[in-house]
């Protein structure tokens, strides 16, 4: 079972990969390439899903649990979201809307959603609306764990439900309504279905070609319709391709799915690094655009001018991985974790 988690490591960075491209592909003056690569988002929900069901499944204890997503999630979020409020202090000519307020600062290091300036339900680090909702899942699977571990996809589906129905659907507040009433917040229980799906074994009878045929389809479907624009749920519209994905590649030998071992050690150190890279990317997509390009004089629509943003992305991703988002994961997790319940680096 561990060696398919490289599988998913190959995911994280495709999904990683993805959201940068969308990012840069979507100002409305990039009409010269199309537009996609948001579904990133929600392959990362059915991973992230399916990662803690297997970490159920290992029977990591209730504070272990709380204490590994806590240090994986919150110090980098934390360093980048600070960056976001000295940057609108000193250089905000450089943030299209985020402004210093100092509620909103604590309200993001906390993941309470909020309308920010602009009007979206987004946290001062743009990206961020997302741990949002990760933070919630985690919370969810904390007490369903705490509560009857055996049940605890049951208990955290109905969790979703209940919130979604609650919160999202009945509560008369319009930042509950516009968090909780999304959709999405199901992702994440495709990805615990998914995990009971993988348990089985059963897919691996299809064999690597037609798993490979329906990974490529899926993200190739999901590429295509969000091109094209189409008016569906991306619950339905990408929830559903990308639990597809992540079946099809966790079925597939690694050897298959992630093809020569260069191939494969790229892949995976992109994925090691595909947190890093999420939350640091619109940094280096933004001053890509509006600093480095217009001294070279070089486009950034243009496929090199992609490539470009897409490799220092990465890059610096990498970087930021090495120096600062797992030593300071690993440095708290240490200090926080009770003895002899360290978890591997998931």
């Amino acid at each position: 079972m561990q060696g398919n988690l490289k599988s998913l490591q190959a995911l994280r960075a495709i999904a990683a990969t993805s959201v940068v491209y969308y990012h840069i592909a979507l100002p409305p003056e990039a009409t010269a390439i199309p537009r996609f690569g948001a579904f990133g988002v929600d392959i990362f929900f059915v991973i992230s899903g399916f990662v803690m069901a297997l970490v159920v499944a290992k029977g990591q204890l209730p504070r272990a649990f709380a204490t590994n997503r806590i240090t994986r999630i919150v110090p980098l979020y934390w360093v980048l979201t600070t960056g976001i409020l000295i940057l609108a202090l000193i250089q905000p000519q450089l943030l299209l809307t985020t402004r210093p307020n100092l509620e909103n600062y604590i309200k993001s290091l906390l993941f309470i959603p909020y309308f920010k300036e602009s009007g979206e339900l987004q946290p001062m680090l743009v990206v961020g609306w997302t741990l949002n909702y990760e933070m919630f899942f985690y919370l969810c699977v904390w007490v369903s764990i705490l509560v009857a571990r055996k049940a605890y996809g049951l208990i955290t589906s109905g969790l979703l439900v209940a919130t979604y129905i609650v919160l999202g659907k009945l509560s008369g507040n319009d930042v509950l309504e516009a968090f909780f009433g999304r959709l999405i917040i199901f992702e994440f229980a495709f990805g615990l279905l998914a995990y009971q799906i993988y348990k089985r074994g059963t897919l691996k009878r299809l064999g690597n070609k037609t798993l490979f045929v329906i990974s490529l389809a899926s993200y190739t479907f999901m590429a295509f319709a969000e091109a094209r624009e189409l008016q569906v749920d991306r619950a339905v519209l990408f929830g559903i391709p990308s639990s597809a994905l992540v079946l099809a590649a966790t079925a597939m030998d690694d050897a298959n799915f992630l093809g020569p071992s260069s191939v494969a050690d790229v892949l995976a150190s992109i994925g090691d690094a595909s947190y890093a890279t999420y939350l640091s990317h619109f940094y280096v997509v933004e001053g890509m655009r509006k600093l480095v390009f217009p001294r070279l004089a070089i486009a950034p629509y243009t496929p090199f001018g992609v490539l470009l943003i897409v490799v220092a992305s990465l890059a610096v991703g990498q970087v930021i991985y090495i120096l600062c988002d797992k030593p300071l994961s690993n440095y708290f997790r240490r200090k926080l974790m009770p003895r002899g319940q360290m978890p591997k680096h998931a």
